[in-house]
């Protein structure tokens, strides 16, 4: 290497403005604190709801998130959740989405704005459009529904945290799902051939609270009874996703004002070095995946408090049908007792261990601790497949 002690001096100096730099306008979102709520599946923090979207995606529901206009919804989804939304929903969306649940779709509208609409400032709240007007009236607390429907089997209470309740415009179009004497939390309306539930608390199903009272059960219920083999959509952008404004704006709200100033170090940096190499490039290290078994203490928790260990075991066993699938170059629809077999002879185990791998028996799934056991079961299963993959290298 070639360069005086000066430049290196230099070198040094720059590099230190480069990690503060970094460390102030890189550090990760699940560290910031959150300046208002934020319900985007992209959200992993106490607001956000990404949490709901991949527990969805592991139960095997096709989950899939919507980045346009609502005017372009595809006819063959059945089912929409818009939670939260901080963008304005427009009269030709409005309008769009109404046809879309007259012919069969079924909106889940989680939203809590209040008030009239002004002009150019606030705009109409979007369930106003379909006969709910929101208030302030409500107080947290507990709930319970206020009759028998497939949406609250297994649901003894919901816990709203917000004031906001609904009151209906049109009474004889709605069916007040939970709510108090100030107004309905939950309300559910047929409007052709489809149906709406609107929300007034978009927390509900919240990262922070998915595993208060039966909020989990509610939202998949729900899910259950419409989304069939169908996609679920999850709307992106009204959270800003996926939108087309200017430039500027978007720099606003990313993270390339710090890009920029570091390239610009990075620049500088190449001056003062003047052809000093300090070797190939070398690609940052992959972070190590969690392992089944951690992920299954995560969801094991979530699954505890909703009361669905049943639930737990079953997405326990799809995700190791899955992975036995890819291994052996199976079909997904083979016999489980068939591809025990195959999984036994390929994994050098006892059949037997493989098929209570593919179906929990009652044991797994009547306390926490069997549910644990059986977790480790299959954490053990999945180790011995990644070393039979690994190869000699991995040995």
């Amino acid at each position: 290497m070639r360069g005086s002690r000066r430049e290196w001096i230099i070198l040094t100096a720059l590099l230190g403005v480069m990690l503060v730099a970094g460390f102030l306008g890189g550090r990760g979102d699940e560290d910031a604190a959150e300046p208002r709520p934020n319900p985007s599946s992209y959200n992993a923090k106490g607001s956000g709801t990404k949490g709901l979207f991949l527990w969805l995606q592991e139960l095997g529901f096709r989950v899939r998130r919507w980045e346009q206009p609502l005017t372009g919804l595809p006819g063959e989804a059945p089912i929409l959740l818009v939670v939260g939304p901080r963008r304005a929903i427009d009269d030709a969306e409005l309008k769009a989405l109404e046809r879309w649940v007259a012919s069969g779709g079924m909106l889940v509208l989680a939203d809590d704005g209040v008030g009239a609409p002004i002009p150019k400032i606030r705009p109409e709240p979007p369930l106003l459009t379909f006969g709910l007007r929101g208030r302030l009236a409500g107080k947290p607390g507990e709930l319970q529904p206020a009759f028998p429907s497939p949406y609250v089997e297994g649901v003894q209470t919901i816990a709203p945290t917000g004031s906001v309740r609904f009151r209906r415009e049109k009474p004889e179009a709605w069916a007040p799902l939970f709510g108090d004497a100030t107004g309905d939390v939950v309300g559910i309306r047929r409007l052709g051939r489809g149906t709406v539930v609107a929300i007034a608390d978009p927390g509900l199903f919240s990262n922070a609270r998915i595993e208060t009272a039966d909020h989990a059960r509610l939202i998949l219920n729900i899910v259950r009874v419409h989304a069939g083999r169908g996609q679920v959509l999850v709307d992106e952008f009204h959270h800003g996703h996926g939108e087309q404004d200017s430039f500027m704006a978007y720099v606003k709200r990313t993270a390339l004002p710090w890009m920029l100033a570091q390239a610009a170090l990075v620049f500088l940096f190449l001056v003062v070095a003047r052809g000093t190499r300090f070797g190939s490039p070398v690609a940052p290290a992959t972070g190590a995946r969690a392992s089944s078994l951690e992920y299954v203490e995560a969801l094991g928790d979530l699954h505890q408090r909703a009361r669905a260990r049943r639930l737990a075991a079953e997405a326990l066993a799809g995700s190791l049908r899955r992975r036995l699938h890819g291994a052996l170059g199976s079909r997904p629809g083979e016999d489980a007792a068939r591809l025990a077999g195959r999984a036994a002879r390929h994994l050098r185990v006892k059949e037997g261990q493989v098929r209570l791998g593919l179906r929990p028996g009652p044991k797994a799934v009547e306390s926490d601790e069997g549910l644990m056991a059986y977790a480790r079961g299959i954490h053990a299963l999945e180790r011995r497949l990644d070393r039979r993959h690994a190869g000699p290298q991995g040995r």
